[in-house]
């Protein structure tokens, strides 16, 4: 998106900022933003961040914000990258799991149904209107 209403409400100044780690760094090396009052750092969906190649962004976040911070990280999943990456950012860090690694819901049925290309649009929201158990 544009940036230009993003750094005027940031001239303005706030107290909670969302951004993504490639924004984030765009502003920074900009002059727009600057991190060295951050207290909280707040990374959700690691997992996915990892996934998309967002790790040397992350380690450049890291170096050049304040040592004394509280962080939280949240991740869907918790691999062997996102555990690297806890010890690496957190100290003393709780886990809170809601499942073991890796493992599925069973009350939950998946199923997949191929259809052709051009026939995606026109499905009704909610395909399939009926589930057989």
């Amino acid at each position: 998106v544009n940036q230009r209403p993003q750094v005027a409400t940031l001239r303005q100044g706030v107290d909670v900022l969302i951004a993504t780690p490639g924004r984030l760094l765009d502003l920074v090396n900009q002059k727009v933003l600057f991190l060295s009052s951050l207290n909280i750092l707040v990374l959700d969906e690691a997992d996915r961040m990892l996934d998309m190649g967002f790790k040397r962004d992350l380690d450049k976040i890291m170096s050049i914000i304040p040592r004394q911070r509280q962080n939280l990280l949240f991740s869907a999943t918790f691999s062997k990258e996102i555990k690297f990456l806890a010890r690496e950012i957190l100290n003393n860090p709780e886990i809170v799991e809601a499942t073991p690694e890796n493992t599925t819901v069973e009350a939950i049925v998946q199923k997949a149904y191929r259809v052709d290309k051009n026939k995606k649009a026109s499905l009704p929201m909610g395909f399939p209107l009926r589930v057989v158990h």
